[in-house]
């Protein structure tokens, strides 16, 4: 199980606060680092001194309900997708992952594709699924408001995914409230 508890910054820092910082922990200690940037909505991770980013393939386009009432009226098609990349250092292409809104994300590696499902409306857990099946693998999380957000899935879900997962996560939150100004909590 990997943990993510909000980083210690510098005074200077919560002036100008636009990004979300976390120290990564396993059991034993810290093993990295994630930066969310809040303006480019990209995650830049740090696991046991490798680097890796976690950004869209493209500049995110928010679709407001009357553009979307309008283009459903024009018989226009819906934009094509707009995956979440994770990336290593050299620019490979390890993992991505497509927004299916509040609904959680269908995330690939490799050949082998999951679905990561919101537990309920009012829980802030999510569950990891293979694709198609009922049993859920895994968990992403914070059960109480001020609890450090947890991932815990197998041991076949090696230690960058697991951080994605977080990613992922952090994305959904952050993004949910820039497009409706905080007044959720996504």
């Amino acid at each position: 199980m990997l943990e993510a508890r909000a980083a210690k910054h510098d005074a200077s820092f919560w002036r100008m606060r636009r990004d979300v910082r976390c120290d990564i922990y396993d059991a034993q200690g810290k093993i990295g680092a994630l930066v969310y940037d809040a303006k480019s909505e990209s995650a830049t991770l740090d696991v046991r001194g490798r680097a890796f980013t976690a950004a869209r393939e493209r500049k995110r386009e928010r679709e407001v309900p009357w553009q979307f009432v309008l283009r459903k009226l024009s018989g226009r098609e819906k934009p094509p997708a707009n995956p979440v990349l994770l990336k290593d250092a050299n620019g490979a292409v390890l993992a991505r992952a497509e927004s299916k809104g509040g609904a959680g994300w269908l995330v690939a590696r490799g050949d082998e594709a999951f679905e990561l499902r919101r537990r309920s409306l009012i829980s802030g857990f999510y569950d990891l699924y293979r694709q198609g099946q009922s049993q859920a693998l895994g968990a992403v999380g914070a059960g109480e408001l001020r609890a450090p957000l947890q991932v815990d899935l197998p041991n076949e879900f090696d230690e960058i995914f697991q951080v994605f997962v977080i990613a992922l996560h952090t994305d959904m939150k952050v993004v949910a409230a820039n497009d409706d100004g905080g007044a959720s909590g996504g």
